[in-house]
């Protein structure tokens, strides 16, 4: 069963839309990742399919229904955003910012269930950061702050994460230590992950699918092998891409590039 789709989206406004009649099925339980050059309308589209922001034409659907149709709640019930460089932790404990996640169950009186408190110490001890939970968000590392905002991703209970560039500002090792967490995530509790990633290497690593954009438009959406080419890459990026095997995982993966100079 196809929970998630979009069908003929455009976002934007006037003659020069955003994103343009967009159609998109994302694959249930997999990592999806969506791969273009600066304002291709990445971050754009992932807003749209979770109702951050409006859209001008199309439908996205969950389950059979039109997202625009659905209750705020019942919606953060079934999908969870973290947005690029979230922000709003200041003065904050780790519990604190993950109880969060707890908002679209919560009655009237926004009072923490027993189910709320066992809720959010699983994803406190999933991400690996329970030993925190009384610090200050603020006396984090990076890497840990980001585990951090996934852990009230969690928290909602939902089974579509999606991510907005989590890898960003983060060096090497807590760029590689947040993926794996999603990627284990996605394997061990069939959470569906759709993100944004710059770098195509982690893009083709750590996905199942990938969509790659430009100017609004899918260029090719499959496999990291169907993406990872030459032509791909070319149409997306304007580099000349040379394409080799990571020998860690048999995945393709970009070795050097140049810039493209024909014209394409």
């Amino acid at each position: 069963m196809t929970r998630l789709t979009t069908n003929q989206l455009k976002v934007g406004y006037g003659a020069s839309p955003i994103i343009k009649d967009l159609t998109l099925t994302i694959p249930d339980k997999q990592i999806t990742t969506i791969i273009g050059a600066n304002g291709s309308g990445k971050s754009t589209l992932l807003k749209a399919m979770t109702r951050l922001i409006p859209y001008a034409s199309g439908i996205v659907s969950l389950d059979g229904k039109a997202i625009q149709t659905e209750p705020t709640k019942t919606l953060a019930q079934k999908m969870a955003i973290l947005p690029q460089a979230p922000e709003g932790s200041e003065g904050l404990t780790v519990h604190e910012l993950v109880s969060y996640g707890r908002f679209p169950y919560q009655s009237a009186l926004g009072r923490l269930s027993p189910h709320d408190h066992d809720v959010i110490n699983w994803a406190l001890d999933v991400t690996q950061i329970a030993e925190f939970k009384q610090r200050p968000i603020d006396s984090l590392s990076g890497g840990q702050r980001q585990r951090v905002w996934i852990a009230m991703a969690l928290a909602q209970e939902t089974d579509i994460i999606f991510l907005d560039e989590p890898t960003t500002y983060l060096d090497m090792a807590h760029q590689l230590e947040v993926l794996t967490l999603l990627e284990k995530l996605n394997q061990t509790e069939g959470r569906t992950i759709i993100m944004v990633l710059h770098d195509i290497n982690q893009a083709a690593r750590f996905s199942d699918y990938i969509v790659a954009l430009k100017d609004g438009e899918i260029i090719k959406a499959g496999t990291p092998e169907d993406i990872l080419t030459k032509d791909v890459l070319k149409a997306v990026f304007q580099i000349d891409a040379v394409i080799g095997t990571d020998p860690t995982n048999n995945k393709p993966m970009c070795l050097t590039y140049n810039l493209f100079k024909g014209d394409y």
